[in-house]
């Protein structure tokens, strides 16, 4: 098989896991009926499998190991799709709701982990490059595929649209043994960027690299979770209208995922790309003191654009960071700590808009920025050593 079809297969199940994540939002409103859920309760039932990502990916990772990473990837696209398909058909009360969506919170953390692990190591030095950038890409691609096709199964219902996703997931997982190239242990790369880090340098340069991968994606998560409520109640828009702007403004980190995958084949480092997100404090401004509400949104989709930029470069840094066989666990590192950012940064935005005002979140994105570019550079700095590729 090609090293092509296996980055396909596996920048797939990506999405797929997303699609996973954000399968439940385009129903929330009857799931919540049918199961008689508070707002709170159907916000956990959503959110529930980013907790466990928070709490189990660096485990996973270790556990995992580079030589384990195919079989995991296959046994978290059955689980999601099991517990889809379980979901869709026996699912009549919300014990069991909850108690399925925690299998799948298993299969969403084994194929967030295996994934980048699989792509650090494909030989090829450019595929290689794209793979790890457009890796980035997958949650938002995942979140906007829900949001869409679930939209356009909105009158078969949740049920019938819970089965799309869970076939394909376990449709692709039992392909996994045949279209993704098994783990070759001695098989160098075709540069020094998966060799090992000196061993006093790989664990301190990946947990800076998940640190500031963290922090980048809390400021976007904030933007994209407080704007749809900037927009209905300071700038006048309907809530429907301001949801549709926010899901292209979400999609826009897809943008630079692409960008940022053109950029690194052609020779930019990756220290180049975080420093980008030196933008986010202007575009942050943008976002919330613009007068008009269409430069607010323009804004906000240069800043998702930013932030899939800095996302694909972290995921390209990996190799480089942490090397082929410590590629798994830094990649359960960078998915824990990433994970944490997104469960605090719309409660810390929030908590700052209620008591200051919606300018607070300017120097917020900026303190939050600046402190994610520097954990980021230093990270690479560590491993500059071992590598000149970032």
């Amino acid at each position: 098989m090609s090293e092509r079809t296996s980055v396909s297969v596996v920048l797939i199940a990506g999405v797929l896991a997303a699609v996973s994540l954000g399968k439940f939002s385009p129903f929330l409103d009857e799931v919540r009926d049918g199961f008689g859920l508070s707002l709170t309760a159907a916000g956990w039932l959503t959110s529930s499998i980013t907790v466990m990502a928070a709490a189990a990916a660096t485990t996973v990772g270790r556990w995992s190991g580079a030589e384990r990473s195919r079989p995991v990837l296959g046994w978290g696209l059955v689980a999601i799709g099991l517990s889809g398909l379980f979901t869709s058909v026996l699912a009549e009360v919300a014990w069991q709701l909850y108690a399925l969506r925690l299998v799948e919170a298993v299969g969403y953390v084994a194929i967030m982990v295996a994934g980048p692990s699989l792509l650090v190591q494909v030989k090829d030095h450019g595929v290689r490059k794209w793979a790890l950038a457009l890796w980035g890409m997958c949650i938002p691609a995942g979140l906007a595929t829900a949001a869409a096709v679930g939209g356009l199964l909105s009158d078969a219902g949740w049920r019938v649209w819970l089965m799309a996703p869970a076939l394909a997931s376990l449709l692709l997982g039992l392909l996994v043994p045949w279209t993704v190239a098994p783990w070759s242990a001695g098989s160098p790369a075709d540069d020094d960027s998966a060799q090992v880090s000196p061993p006093g340098r790989s664990g301190g340069a990946v947990w800076l690299l998940a640190s500031g991968f963290a922090l980048v994606t809390m400021v976007g998560l904030a933007v994209v979770t407080m704007l749809p409520v900037f927009l209905s109640t300071e700038k006048g828009l309907s809530q429907g209208r301001a949801g549709a702007l926010t899901s292209v403004v979400a999609a826009s980190s897809i943008l630079g995922s692409v960008a940022a995958g053109y950029l690194l084949q052609r020779g930019v480092r990756s220290v180049s790309l975080f420093v980008s997100a030196l933008s986010m404090p202007l575009l942050g401004a943008g976002v919330f003191l613009a007068p008009a509400w269409s430069a607010s949104f323009v804004a906000a989709a240069l800043l998702m654009v930013v932030n899939g930029i800095v996302v694909a470069a972290v995921f390209s840094a990996l190799p480089a960071v942490s090397g082929v066989a410590g590629a798994a666990r830094a990649a359960g590192t960078v998915t824990q700590v990433g994970s944490l950012g997104t469960l605090l940064g719309p409660p810390v935005f929030g908590a700052a808009q209620e008591l200051i005002g919606w300018w607070a979140a300017v120097p917020l994105v900026m303190a939050v920025a600046l402190a994610g570019v520097v954990a980021l550079s230093t990270a690479i700095r560590r491993s500059a050593p071992a590598t000149s590729e970032v």
